[in-house]
């Protein structure tokens, strides 16, 4: 399957899940024709990078999002206890033909219960992603995505693209990533932060001419370029300059749960903003380690 199949794929598959948002992709061409403008109770993460990129963050739940959960969460379970009575009625009666029979009795519904029902995880209420497609605009050297979402913090979860079913393309920062504030009626400009700002870990934290020169090697050979960790940049495109903007500002954010149960990473450290001690996430402005949320495994341990 080819990666716009994918991602069409991708994104067919997050509309179908309840309490899952898609965020809105904003294009240049109806920002220049004016059928999209700025709406002061929505947030804008403006991204780029030198070539299609894909990504996903969560949003950091909020008292709303905690009550609209709590409502959808009272409501299913209300459901569930329906389908379960239901359920036990029909059980009843074939367990009774099947001792009759003497037939295998079939095994008995489970009852829902405040400890085992769930309408899955809460951190994923207001889950955002953003490429490869549907890009903002273009240039020679660079790639743009401009992302309409609800204001609030987002966790940079990864470079990864999810779609049910598939393998997940990318990875998950489960242990260690940088968080960031959005707010309502501002364009958020996160740059290419997200792949330039880490540093990289030894021996590719070398001088930008040591790749030069090792790269024309590989290339006189016939081989493909190592890819070196770009300069950071910022800067909104022209047409968003009526935007209100503001360039993020990161802090570390602890370890989280592999929703998806794929490959589990963490962000390479980030001078001033993320670094670790062994496997403990550290807040680099302060030296101080980074609280982590209840981790629970996503996989069912065997007995």
């Amino acid at each position: 399957m080819s990666m716009i199949l994918r991602t069409l794929a991708a994104l067919a598959a997050f509309a179908a899940l309840p309490g899952i948002v898609v965020a809105e992709t904003v294009e240049e061409k109806n920002v220049l024709a004016g059928k999209v403008k700025l709406d002061p109770a929505m947030g804008y993460i403006f991204t780029q990078a030198a070539n299609r990129t894909f990504g996903l963050f969560l949003r950091v739940p909020d008292d709303a999002t905690r009550a609209e959960y709590q409502k959808d969460w009272d409501e299913g379970f209300e459901k569930a206890k329906k389908k379960y009575a239901s359920a036990i009625k029909t059980w009843e009666k074939d367990a009774a033909i099947a001792r009759q029979t003497k037939a295998k009795v079939p095994e008995k519904p489970v009852e829902p219960t405040r400890e085992n029902f769930s309408i899955g995880s809460i951190e994923l209420r207001d889950m955002v992603s953003f490429g490869p497609m549907f890009i903002y605009n273009k240039a020679p050297t660079r790639f743009t995505y401009l992302t309409s979402v609800k204001p609030g913090t987002y966790i940079y979860y990864g470079p990864l693209m999810y779609s049910p079913g598939l393998v997940p393309a990318g990875q998950c920062y489960c242990m260690g990533t940088v968080k960031f504030d959005v707010k309502a009626g501002v364009v958020t400009d996160i740059g290419n932060f997200l792949v330039a700002a880490p540093k990289p870990a030894p021996p590719y934290d070398v001088t930008a001419q040591f790749w030069q020169d090792y790269n024309a090697k590989r290339e006189a050979k016939g081989k493909a370029p190592v890819l070196v960790t770009p300069e950071l940049a910022y800067g909104v495109p022209d047409s968003l300059k009526g935007w209100p903007s503001v360039q993020a500002e990161f802090h570390a954010s602890g370890k989280l749960n592999n929703y998806f149960g794929t490959v589990i990473t963490r962000m390479p450290p980030i001078p001033g903003v993320l670094d670790y001690r062994r496997d403990t996430v550290i807040d680099a402005r302060t030296g101080t380690a980074v609280p982590n949320p209840p981790i629970r495994t996503q996989v069912k341990l065997k007995k």
